[in-house]
């Protein structure tokens, strides 16, 4: 969601990847709440941190998207990136529930993703603000 947010807010000012810690497909609930917002996301898994260290890939900024009270993983992720990346990349961490943490009914699920949708936006264009990008979204 960050990515795509990001693309669409500042597009060619900055590059964004996503990442992800452990291996699975993009979930049918934040899919359709970004379709809701006019974003297509692909299902595929996005590409390891693993895979992007192995490739000796180099960021300027590394943004987790951890929150420790439903992520079990959110530490270990979150040492292994300053490991990772030697410390070289300014670490940012938004506190931002899993999408497997929601519990509910559909309605209430959709009503939740949709909370971490607004969230994640929020926070990239307080991110691309820090920068001083000006963007194309509100």
């Amino acid at each position: 969601m960050a990515e795509e947010f990001i693309k669409r807010a500042a597009p060619g000012r900055i590059e964004a990847y996503s990442s992800s810690f452990e291996s699975g497909k993009i979930g049918p609930l934040p899919v359709a709440v970004m379709k809701e917002e006019g974003i297509d996301l692909p299902t595929c898994a996005p590409k390891s941190v693993y895979d992007r260290f192995m490739e000796k890939e180099v960021f300027d900024y590394v943004i987790t998207l951890c929150h420790a009270a439903t992520t079990e993983q959110c530490p270990i992720f979150k040492t292994n990136i300053d490991v990772m990346y030697a410390k070289k990349a300014i670490r940012l961490s938004w506190s931002i529930p899993g999408f497997m943490s929601l519990e509910g009914t559909d309605d209430e699920q959709k009503s939740k993703a949709r909370q971490i949708r607004d969230q994640i936006k929020k926070e990239v264009l307080q991110f691309l603000s820090h920068l001083g990008i000006k963007t194309f979204m509100e």
